[in-house]
């Protein structure tokens, strides 16, 4: 009989650590599967993460590494709807030489810019959201406010009343000063990035977790009390006051294996059959 060639389990060990390395972060938002995330190689999913209870992890990102959300309207409402940005971030270190770093982007860059983007700025001033109007580079909303220290988590939060932005940081209103001439166009072809821009530029270094985004502007009172749910040891209070408040992406950073992962997986599994 003539021989079967099995490939040995060394060599789909070895294929599986090259394809585990990109993985899909799992959106529990209404919107389902069109919400998931798209990790890049080096974002490391193994990161501790912000909320008390047991077995949290975050995603840890460096030199361009990030997650991507195609784009789809229901991230991008119109101009004059409400919506709320939230996020968990730790950043490894302080901004001190001008540049911005983007934990959380869903902005057009090129032409007339539009949607927006979070910056970290310096450890004192904290943390910048800037919404455009659609007029070259023209930052129509900015605010830029609350603290943060290296190496410890801060919640950020960015809510669009349809007029005005306020920016929300540890579950307190920042009320920092708008600034800007006004406007703002919402973007019908941003990708939706965590960790940097969509092309890898900007990067954030340090965690970043709990990202969520309604299509309301959340209230003082539901901010708050997520901030004060992430210190809860039950097992997903958080995740489910974040589902329970109507969010429409949310990724927590649950990963599953990309279609290639998952059939070498397959593969091994006939193969211990095999050998059986």
């Amino acid at each position: 009989m003539k021989p079967q060639l099995i490939p040995t389990f060394a060599a789909v060990a070895l294929l599986c650590s090259s394809a585990q390395a990109v993985t899909t972060s799992i959106n529990s938002g209404s919107l389902g599967a069109a919400g998931n995330g798209t990790n890049a190689d080096a974002v490391n999913l193994g990161v501790a993460g912000p909320l008390a209870a047991a077995g949290d992890t975050a995603a840890g990102y460096s030199g361009g590494a990030n997650t991507t959300v195609p784009f789809n309207a229901a991230l991008n409402p119109a101009s004059s709807s409400p919506f709320t940005i939230e996020f968990w971030a730790n950043p490894a270190t302080d901004v001190t030489d001008g540049s911005g770093p983007s934990p959380v982007f869903n902005r057009v860059s090129s032409g007339n810019r539009s949607g927006w983007v979070f910056f970290q700025r310096s450890a004192a001033q904290g943390w910048n959201f800037g919404m455009y109007n659609g007029s070259g580079s023209t930052v129509g909303r900015s605010i830029t406010g609350g603290t943060y220290t290296p190496g410890s988590w801060t919640h950020v939060v960015a809510v669009w009343d349809g007029a005005t932005p306020s920016l929300y940081v540890d579950g307190i209103n920042t009320n920092a000063t708008v600034s800007g001439p006004g406007g703002y166009n919402a973007s019908g072809t941003a990708i939706f990035s965590v960790g940097a821009y969509d092309t890898g530029s900007n990067p954030y270094t340090g965690a970043i977790d709990e990202t969520a985004f309604y299509s309301a502007a959340l209230s003082p009172t539901q901010i708050l009390a997520h901030y004060n749910a992430a210190a809860s040891t039950t097992p997903d209070a958080y995740s489910n006051l974040v589902i329970a408040d109507g969010a429409v992406l949310y990724l927590n950073n649950v990963p599953e294996p990309t279609s290639a992962v998952l059939m070498l997986l397959g593969l091994a599994g006939i193969m211990r059959r095999r050998r059986n």
